[in-house]
């Protein structure tokens, strides 16, 4: 009895073993899976990096109507083009031809001086600043705004501290700043936009190399056995464990590359552990494999994989919360944001490696990504079943001609 089964083990894993050097082959002979498998993953997040450096955005051009025209408003231009956000390109007679300069994308914004600025300020009164912001890029009216908040605040700091005569220096700062205000920037101290999206954006591109290689392969196999079926039968299990340790071996040295190489080449925000990154890493590339050759039922022509698979690449990003807060989606979204890897992946990953959290902290995540496995591995093996089902049918057809 025990003979038997130790035999049957060893040729359940020697059948295993075969499968997986078997589809080692498969991978390393269809150009489009290596494209998949390797360049993508490789190519991808250098791209996406090279494009987002530097990764703030300096000297946003700005047009100026100064109807003022005086000392004061001179000196509030002068501070404004001094910044490193901002950079004056034009002085307008009006506002008319300012709007043009938008228009005509010369300019991103506009900062009208209104004629009695001056004479209100020496009355003590209030005068306001009018500015226009072209909104299609938010990230030019962010510095727009932080560059007139800042040098508004300390010109008027400087102006009101001119009528407090006598006082001394600490008196001038209680009156003019009783409540100090500090900036604090925490999990990217540069402000940087690529700091923010490429973290995430690695976590999409992995699921979705994966899915895409396996989803050409599945085409590609289809294709060839519409054409010749294959006599071989084959056993479920032995093809779903020998197929998914292969795509799981080829990811490894990708994950080093993608999750901590390129993070440290571009100089993105490392606070966690890396060997904890790892570990959580394990069930995401595993749901991920399964989830791929759970969708692979649907790519009947290696074509069809850009259908099928690249038209969901945008809803998995979006779902994933890089764009907008998972929990602040509608519930709808949730749920199927819920079902798809990246979603926990990136929350998971974020936490990990920018906000150096440690695995007990991402322990929702890490275990929705097992339960993800876990489901995947049953519909995985269901998609398997069917086509080896149609493959004993197909075989049977022929052996009855």
């Amino acid at each position: 009895m025990k003979t038997g089964f130790f035999a049957s083990l060893k040729n359940g894993l020697a059948d295993t073993i075969r499968i997986w050097r078997q589809e080692y082959v498969s991978v390393f002979k269809d150009m489009g899976a290596m494209l998949f498998f390797f360049v993508l993953p490789f190519a991808y997040p250098l791209l996406y990096a090279f494009i987002y450096n530097p990764e703030v955005v300096r000297d946003v051009p700005l047009a100026v109507v100064d109807n003022s025209r005086t000392v004061l408003s001179r000196e509030l231009c002068r501070r404004v083009d001094a910044s490193p956000n901002t950079a004056i390109v034009s002085y307008c007679a009006n506002l008319d031809e300012a709007k043009d300069l938008i228009y005509r994308r010369v300019c991103h914004g506009i900062m009208e001086i209104p004629e009695d600025f001056s004479k209100k300020i020496v009355r003590n009164e209030q005068s306001p600043v009018l500015f226009y912001s072209d909104m299609s890029i938010l990230i030019n009216y962010k510095n727009f705004l932080a560059t007139l908040t800042e040098v508004t605040l300390d010109m008027g700091k400087e102006l009101q501290s001119e009528k407090l005569v006598g006082a001394t220096a600490k008196q001038i700062d209680m009156a003019t700043n009783p409540i100090p205000g500090f900036s604090i920037v925490l999990y990217n101290p540069t402000g940087g936009f690529a700091s923010f999206l490429m973290p995430a954006l690695l976590i999409v591109i992995l699921q979705q190399s994966i899915i895409l290689g396996i989803g050409l392969l599945a085409g590609g196999r289809h294709e060839h056995r519409k054409l010749a079926p294959e006599t071989r039968q084959e056993n479920v299990w032995h093809v779903l464990f020998g197929k998914s340790a292969c795509y799981y071996s080829l990811y490894i040295m990708t994950v080093m590359y993608m999750l901590h190489i390129i993070p440290w080449l571009f100089d993105y925000p490392q606070l966690g552990n890396q060997w904890e990154i790892y570990i959580f890493l394990l069930p995401f590339l595993l749901s991920s494999i399964f989830f791929g050759m759970t969708l692979s039922v649907l790519v009947r022509e290696r074509e069809s994989v850009f259908l099928v698979i690249v038209f969901t690449s945008m809803v998995f990003l979006f779902v994933s919360g890089v764009t907008w807060p998972y929990d602040r989606m509608p519930l709808v979204w949730k749920i199927l944001g819920g079902f798809i890897p990246s979603t926990w992946g990136v929350e998971g990953f974020l936490r990990l490696n920018s906000e150096g959290a440690t695995m007990l902290d991402v322990k929702e995540e890490f275990y929705s990504l097992w339960g993800l496995t876990l489901l995947y591995f049953f519909t995985a093996y269901g998609v398997i079943h069917y086509r080896l089902w149609k493959k004993k049918k197909a075989l049977s057809t022929i052996e009855a001609k």
